[in-house]
């Protein structure tokens, strides 16, 4: 029993003394507890461990293992994926036998008010709690089975920058990262399996900058930037590292803007030529309200940015300018959906716009190609631009690869468009179609409607369909090889001819033969164009179209229609080759006489090729057909000739040309119809052949010939003459200065009229003196003549023979044949005076006519002239010094003395044959003087002074035969006969008749 009693007092006692221990133990947990939490040698303990980093302010312990600290910081330290929290209060549950292997397991984690939670080179600053549990946190593993954060009021900071990416964030959050190495370490890399070992599933509300939450995603995007602060909501579900369908990431910008760098957007490679040094492109900026949306939709990670209201404008170093408004943009860009480490960074894009554009100015860059100056192409440079302007509704599209526009396409409707291009301004309402291929070509189609178009402040065209294609490679090196365009215009009317005046001049001599005064015309046409060379077609008409000729003093009007047909085969872009073969012109104009009736001209160029080398123009060139204004070639006539031509034929022209000159060979034929020429003061008409030849640089020739023509002086109004073999040369010697100016000193033509034919000899009573008693009444004649002008000298040889011709000499009438044989040199155009020395007149076959019958016939008689200045007027002027000779004096002496005729022995008396004699002649406009008669013939002495006028002879006469002398005065024609001393009496009457005289 004892036994049993003191077995019973020992366990009381027994469990006085375990209860005593444990409270002993307690008492010490609690002391050890507080002085390790408290003391800081427990974390600087932990801390020794590799890769941990552990610290807190205070702390206790209700239970071993589990420890309330504030001010924690718990870190795992690592270059390369560093991992740190920091929080005011936290719950701690520590694993002490992996305390004692050297490791930090926690078991749970429970913190609230996090300071900072920093993952790599991002920390979270929040209002909130964090909790994990079985975490294993060392240099060498990583485990985090489960971890949920709730926070509020958060900011996102990139510890690099110290930048907020993210503000106001309301975040909750699960994951798990299964257990890993996170980093190697021997070469101290990450473990790029790190992401597949986690899985999370995140709520999020937070206020961000575009900038920062999507830029990272699009930095393969070197030409795009975002930039706008929204509201970012999300919510994204990742499993082994890889976003889940329905995972979205949106913002929500009240202001966004959406910027594209153009230098960066077309890569380096073959960047474009249009990036002038001192003028960088500038970056697009579009300004909006909008939404940024990042998604996983089938199996493809997707990226989106909408803006509308958006204003689109240039931004350059020194201004902005906005070119769109009131427009709506998308961007959107996709790539597969994988692990996030393994996310090829999207390296293609879509752009979309759509609305209005203000000021089409803005594509004028991209119309303007600059070569390389120091290219072998382009020596001096070349420069080709279209300016626009205007506004109206733009849409537009774009994808873009490896940042390079892929294809695209824009459309441009304007109400008002306007282009201008080399002084050329087309306006109107229009489109512009541009659409870039995959293969790297533009194709792109400007059209006007209802257009006009200026240059240099002139209408050339008016209500025009225009249309311009273009097509050409991107690439700015193949461009300036392969580009084409294709300008077409229909419907075009040409209000006002004369403004095409000033391109007229440009190729005409000044003072301008043709003058392009009024008209309306319509046109249309196409060229096609590449970098190197011009190609098409143009036609112009135009009815009642008014135009000016003038050449020295005659002009006339002219009322036509016309049409042009401008066949461009090849244009170089250069200007160094122009081919316009087949090239037709033709105009119709109203026939002077017959207004009714409409002759047409037609000009066709069989052959037109032209070039420029080292800034020289030449060419070649054929030209047939026919023409109805010969005149146009008196402009390279000498006026001074009074050579001019008119008519119509057919044209044939050979030849090329350098500079302004024509070479040698160059020719030109017309066989005319009907062809005018005129000369000195004379008219020639027929059908023949004119050709014009420049046989070397400064030596060139017209010549022309008529078989049969009419002649007739251009104020007479007696029918024409009759002749054959008409022939006209002209030269010159001096053809460039012709060019210049057509002087008659350069040039020397020959006229020649072998044969004439005159039916009314009468017609030439305009050459005498009226009143002089000398009447030409009846008969025919022929002429020949020969002239040669030299500059403004001039002489020639006239022939006239008639045979039984008529005439009047005061109140007789004798009839017989005329020989004047004309031989004029030293002629001065300007003044019509020659010398007519060596020339002479015959009368042969002569007889008086009488009531009584035929009287004297067979009497002759030679005038030759010395001495002699004839003044080719109307009448003429002649003064000469005469020879004569006659057969005998009988004629004469009944042909002044009316007692001669009366009685036979009187006028047996005096016929003296075989007389000869001298005598000074002066013709003028109103009478004929002979003075200085002296005759001689046998027995005869023969003595006169003697004047025609007023149809009478007046003047005075001393006659000696043998020893036998008479004198006679004539006063109107009645002579007063002298028998005492009449040489004396003749001597004083002359003596007193000179002293009268003027």
């Amino acid at each position: 029993m004892p036994d049993a009693n003191t077995r019973k007092k020992r366990l009381p006692r027994l469990l006085l003394r375990l209860l005593i221990g444990l409270l002993f133990i307690i008492l010490i947990w609690v002391a050890g507890s507080y002085w390790l939490l408290n003391s800081q040698w427990l974390p600087e303990r932990i801390s020794q461990f590799e890769g941990i980093d552990i610290r807190w302010e205070q702390g206790a312990s209700q239970h071993p293992g589990r420890w309330e600290v504030e001010g924690l910081y718990l870190a795992r330290k690592d270059d390369t994926f560093p991992i740190a929290i920091e929080a005011e209060r936290a719950t701690l549950s520590l694993s002490l036998l992996a305390l004692l292997r050297g490791e930090l397991h926690i078991d749970a984690l429970d913190a609230h008010g996090i300071r900072r939670l920093t993952v790599g080179d991002i920390a979270l600053e929040a209002e909130g709690q964090l909790q994990v549990v079985n975490t294993t946190l060392s240099r060498d593993t990583l485990a985090i089975p489960n971890v949920s954060i709730a926070i509020t009021n958060g900011r996102l900071v990139r510890l690099s920058d110290q930048a907020t990416l993210v503000r106001d964030v309301n975040l909750n959050a699960d994951a798990t990262l299964d257990k890993i190495t996170p980093t190697d370490t021997a070469s101290g890399k990450l473990n790029p399996n790190l992401l597949a070992a986690l899985s999370a599933q995140l709520q999020l509300d937070a206020h961000a900058d575009a900038w920062d939450v999507f830029m990272p995603y699009l930095n393969a995007q070197p030409w795009l930037t975002l930039e706008g602060r929204g509201a970012l909501t999300g919510a994204l579900k990742l499993g082994a590292g890889v976003l889940q369908p329905a995972s979205r990431l949106i913002l929500n910008a009240p202001s966004l803007r959406l910027t594209v760098d153009e230098q960066r957007l077309g890569g380096q490679r073959d960047s474009p030529r249009w990036l002038i040094a001192d003028a960088p492109p500038p970056l697009h900026t579009a300004t909006g309200k909008g939404k940024v949306r990042l998604a996983v939709k089938n199996d493809q990670l997707h990226f989106s940015t909408q803006l509308t209201d958006v204003t689109l404008a240039e931004t350059t170093r020194v201004d902005t300018h906005p070119y769109a408004a009131h427009a709506e943009l998308r961007l959107s860009t996709q790539i597969p959906n994988q692990r996030l480490d393994r996310l090829d960074p999207p390296t293609a894009a879509t752009l979309a716009l759509q609305g209005e554009v203000t000021r089409l100015d803005m594509l004028n860059r991209y119309l303007t190609l600059e070569r390389n100056e120091t290219s072998s192409e382009a020596p001096n440079g070349v420069k080709n631009s279209i300016h626009l302007s205007g506004h109206g509704q733009i849409e537009a599209s774009a994808r873009i690869r490896e940042s390079r526009p892929y294809d695209a396409q824009l459309n441009i409707q304007a109400s008002q468009l306007a282009a201008d291009t080399l002084g050329f301004i087309a306006r109107g309402s229009g489109s512009l179609n541009a659409l870039l291929l995959p293969e790297e070509i533009i194709e792109a189609t400007l059209s006007f409607t209802e257009a006009t178009l200026h240059h240099q402040d002139r209408l050339l065209l008016d209500d025009a369909d225009i249309n311009i294609v273009a097509l050409s490679p991107i690439a700015p090196e193949k461009a300036l090889k392969e580009a084409s365009a294709t300008l077409s215009w229909q419907a075009a009317r040409l209000p006002d001819i004369s403004v095409l005046q000033t391109y007229l001049a440009a190729l005409l001599p000044a003072p301008a033969p043709l003058q392009l005064l009024s008209g309306q015309a319509a046109s249309h046409g196409q060229l096609t164009m590449t970098p190197e060379q011009l190609s098409g077609e143009a036609h112009l008409a135009g009815e009642g179209l008014t135009t000016r000729w003038q050449h020295g003093d005659q002009a006339g009007t002219l009322i036509s229609d016309m049409q042009l047909f401008l066949t461009l085969q090849q244009a170089a872009i250069d200007g160094s080759a122009l081919n316009i073969s087949g090239t037709r012109l033709s105009w119709q104009a109203a026939d002077v006489n017959q207004p009714n009736e409409r002759l047409e001209s037609v000009l066709v160029l069989t052959d037109g090729r032209f070039q420029r080398r080292n800034g020289v123009p030449s060419g070649q060139f054929e030209l047939e057909g026919s023409v109805h204004r010969l005149g146009f070639l008196n402009a390279f006539l000498p006026d001074a000739h009074g050579l001019a031509i008119a008519g119509e034929g057919q044209l044939f022209a050979q030849g090329s040309f350098r500079e302004d000159r024509l070479q040698a060979p160059t020719r030109l034929r017309i066989n005319a119809d009907q062809l005018e020429v005129t000369f000195l003061d004379y008219l020639a008409t027929g059908r023949g052949e004119l050709t014009a030849q420049l046989d070397n640089a400064e030596q060139a020739q017209l010549s022309l010939g008529i078989p049969r023509f009419d002649l007739k002086h251009q104020d007479d109004d007696n029918p024409h003459l009759q002749g054959r073999h008409f022939a006209l040369t002209t030269q010159t010697e001096r053809f460039g200065d012709v060019l210049v100016s057509p002087q008659p000193e350069h040039f020397t033509t020959r006229i020649a009229l072998p044969i004439t034919e005159v039916p009314d000899f009468t017609r030439y009573n305009r050459y005498l003196p009226e009143g002089a008693g000398i009447t030409l009444l009846e008969g025919e004649a022929s002429l020949a003549s020969e002239w040669l002008l030299e500059g403004l000298n001039a002489q020639g040889e006239i022939t006239l023979r008639a045979f039984g011709a008529e005439l009047a000499l005061l109140d007789q009438q004798l009839r017989g044949d005329v020989h004047l044989d004309l031989h004029l040199t030293d002629g001065d155009l300007a003044t019509r005076r020659f010398t007519a020395d060596n020339s002479f007149l015959r009368l042969e076959n002569v007889f008086r006519q009488s009531e009584d019958g035929t009287l004297d016939a067979g009497w002759w008689v030679r005038l030759s002239m010395d001495e002699s200045t004839l003044a080719w007027e109307d009448p003429i002027r002649l003064t000469s010094q005469l020879r004569l000779e006659m057969r005998d004096t009988g004629l004469l002496a009944r042909l002044f003395l009316a007692r001669a005729r009366a009685s036979d022995w009187l006028g047996r008396l005096l016929n003296v044959p075989d007389i000869a004699g001298t005598a000074q002649l002066q013709i003028s406009g109103e009478q004929i003087s002979l003075q200085d008669l002296k005759l001689t013939g046998g027995p005869l002495l023969l003595l006169s002074d003697v004047t025609l006028a007023e149809r009478s002879a007046n003047g005075a006469l001393y006659a000696r035969l043998g020893v036998v002398g008479l004198g006679v005065e004539l006063e109107d024609s009645e002579p007063a006969l002298h028998v005492f001393q009449p040489r004396r009496w003749f001597e004083q009457w002359r003596e007193a008749s000179r002293l009268l005289s003027p």
